[in-house]
């Protein structure tokens, strides 16, 4: 079937291992669904939404949250990123629409959006950009993860902030393109990293997904059937396809994404404008019970090297950096959190790309209107990449 975009928001901890799931396997729905707290059901072409009461949600079967008390809103926000508060005033973001929401149905009250996930052909293990510059060893059996990425290493981040404009790259089977952010602890054996973009795969029917996994990513799952993350909002399902799309040399479709760190010690996420929930920090085994020291963001491949050669799966927009606005994909309006709140721009960023000739990345010089921005993105399988 044809690549779709989707809200993709990814969990890579120790978080796996407490679920008892080894080796990547994934856990079924079924497992994490009681049918009873289905209150209401949401069709539409190629998907399905199960509004599920959200005090049964698959997180709370997770043994550390036992007995979480469900918090609906940040106990704290960034500077800025207050209740009622919109994008930072030099963003364009726009807000997209999910396909199931063409009906003009949301969930309701009390309850949450989880889009039943047919389809398991994908693959199962995940890796980390500065990891796998070096080791992709980490990367599914015979395949290779590619990253063309802008990374700041640091101390003491409590969030990341910015923008990126929404496209359907052409994808082969059983693997994936995304755009995503990385925060993290910085890496080792057992890093703690929470990811937030899009993501396309033809493989399977997902939209906003989470992975969660542990030991320098050896285990891990996809989506809301990998307990853990909370979700409070009852509008947008994790999984669904994302719409609008860019059009190459036309419209661009922006997608505006903040992950912060309130009070609490959880880790939100604010996707279009709307908070979607959280992950609360006694799911961390490692450094993201406190603040992250590393931020990254960019797009992200799996190459399953079909036939011997360089996958032609697309990276962005398909095009190389070179070819800019309207027809490269980017990131812009880059910012992160300091302590107390305040945002800082995001000017020291570094690119860094693991096969340039097949994606590439391009950081510009700062400007009023993008702030801190980069270009990237690539074809894959070319004359110069084989």
């Amino acid at each position: 079937m044809p690549s779709k975009s989707w809200i993709v928001i990814l969990l890579l901890s120790s978080l796996h291992l407490a679920l008892g799931v080894s080796n990547g396997g994934i856990i079924d729905d079924t497992l994490l669904i009681d049918p009873t707290s289905i209150l209401k059901t949401i069709s539409e072409v190629g998907e399905i939404i199960d509004c599920v009461d959200i005090y049964k949600q698959p997180a709370f079967s997770h043994p550390r949250l036992r007995n979480h008390t469900l918090q609906m809103e940040p106990s704290s926000y960034p500077i800025g990123l207050e209740p009622k508060s919109t994008f930072p005033s030099n963003s364009s973001s726009e807000v997209n629409i999910q396909s199931w929401h063409k009906k003009g149905e949301y969930c309701p009250e009390g309850s949450i959006p989880i889009l039943r996930s047919l389809d398991e052909d994908f693959p199962k293990k995940h890796t980390h950009p500065l990891a796998s510059t070096t080791n992709n060893s980490l990367a599914p059996p015979g395949f290779k993860a590619e990253y063309a990425v802008a990374f700041l290493p640091g101390s003491n981040f409590y969030g990341a902030l910015g923008e990126i404009n929404v496209w359907n790259p052409k994808t082969l089977k059983k693997e994936l393109s995304a755009s995503q952010f990385w925060v993290t602890d910085g890496g080792g054996k057992d890093i703690d990293s929470v990811e937030v973009g899009w993501m396309v795969s033809p493989s399977i029917s997902l939209g906003e997904c989470f992975y969660a996994g542990a030991d320098g990513y050896n285990t891990g799952c996809y989506n809301v059937r990998c307990s853990g993350f909370v979700q409070t909002n009852r509008k947008i399902a994790l999984g669904a396809f994302l719409t609008p799309i860019s059009i190459y040399g036309g419209e661009q479709h922006l997608m505006g994404i903040k992950v912060y760190r309130d009070g609490q010690g959880n880790w939100w996420v604010n996707v279009l404008g709307q908070n979607l929930g959280y992950w609360p920090p006694n799911l961390f085994n490692g450094g993201l019970r406190g603040p992250a020291s590393l931020i990254e963001w960019g797009g992200e491949v799996i190459n399953s090297n079909p036939q011997g050669v360089h996958t032609s799966t697309q990276m962005g927009s398909g095009h190389f950096p070179s070819e800019s606005y309207s027809r490269a994909a980017y990131f812009k309006n880059l910012q992160y959190i300091v302590d107390g709140g305040g945002l800082e721009d995001a000017k020291d960023i570094t690119g860094q790309a693991t096969r340039p000739e097949c994606y590439d990345i391009q950081v510009q010089k700062p400007s009023r209107e993008w702030g801190s921005y980069f270009y990237y993105g690539g074809p894959g399988l070319s004359a110069n990449c084989k």
